[in-house]
């Protein structure tokens, strides 16, 4: 019930002194090779490999190996903000559980899209966004006020991905038409 890329984050996500207690209690590695995890948590904990190779292990168990390969795909689009390789199934599978707003129709305005979808408070704060660099449109710098928000090209014209800041993702969906 859980999506493969929803599954790995849980995993990836454990803290540093839980994550060798789920090495050995949720995967098959040998004592050698969660020792050495445990090792590089202690000397490198920033690099998360044993987080990494936890989520990897156990969601290979529950998801098989195109499940680890799509979530490690969604995941590392997310996190380096190349979107644009990302099919528009595993958009919907990774905007899951994330913030989704409904426009009218795509294209549309940025600043439009911004306040209408309760991204920001204000037209004047969605300005100031832009200006500051900090509104990203399926993956690109938004540079002006006036540029139009069009679909992702992987979602037949149903989601644009928007990004304000560094972490703050919204999917946009096109409200269906009746």
């Amino acid at each position: 019930k859980t999506s493969p890329y929803e599954f790995y984050q849980f995993w990836f996500n454990q803290d540093d002194r839980d994550v060798v207690k789920y090495l050995k209690y949720f995967t098959f590695l040998s004592r050698e090779e969660i020792e050495e995890l445990a090792e590089a948590v202690k000397q490198h904990p920033e690099q998360r490999e044993a987080q990494r190779t936890l989520a990897r292990e156990v969601t290979r168990f529950v998801h098989g190996k195109e499940g680890v390969r799509e979530a490690e795909q969604i995941s590392r689009a997310l996190f380096s903000g190349e979107i644009m390789e990302l099919t528009g199934k595993e958009l919907e599978r990774a905007f899951k559980k994330m913030p989704y707003v409904t426009v009218s129709s795509l294209p549309m305005n940025i600043v439009d899209v911004l306040v209408d979808g309760g991204i920001v408070s204000s037209r004047r704060q969605a300005r100031e966004d832009i200006a500051n660099g900090a509104i990203l449109v399926n993956g690109t710098v938004v540079k002006d006020a006036a540029e139009e928000v069009c679909a992702h090209p992987n979602t037949d014209g149903k989601y644009a991905v928007i990004r304000r800041g560094k972490k703050n993702y919204f999917l946009v969906g096109v409200e269906a038409r009746k």
